[in-house]
């Protein structure tokens, strides 16, 4: 299922601005570098994925000063991703 959001924030700049219109694909399997919708404590977040280790994955935003990610929540499980962004790995 191919999936539609908008970016709201700065935690990705300059790769994906506020405002930008992102396509993601529910069903792909994420990989280090790819780009991710993730449902984090009721909230959908945009986020890059750093490492990958077993069933949890370590997020970070492109701009680390400006994001909210693992960094300050530890892993999550490989279930809160909810799509892959389609052209993630390139920004």
């Amino acid at each position: 299922m191919l999936m539609l959001r908008r970016v709201e924030g700065a935690s990705m700049l300059p790769n994906y601005p506020h405002g930008k219109v992102i396509f993601a694909w529910r069903f792909s399997k994420p990989r280090q570098g790819d780009v991710v919708i993730v449902k984090h404590h009721q909230v959908e977040l945009i986020k890059r994925v750093d490492k990958i280790d077993q069933d949890r994955v370590f997020l970070l935003g492109d701009n680390p000063e400006e994001s909210t990610d693992s960094r300050h929540y530890g892993w999550l499980p490989l279930s809160a991703i909810r799509g892959v962004v389609l052209g993630g790995n390139n920004g």
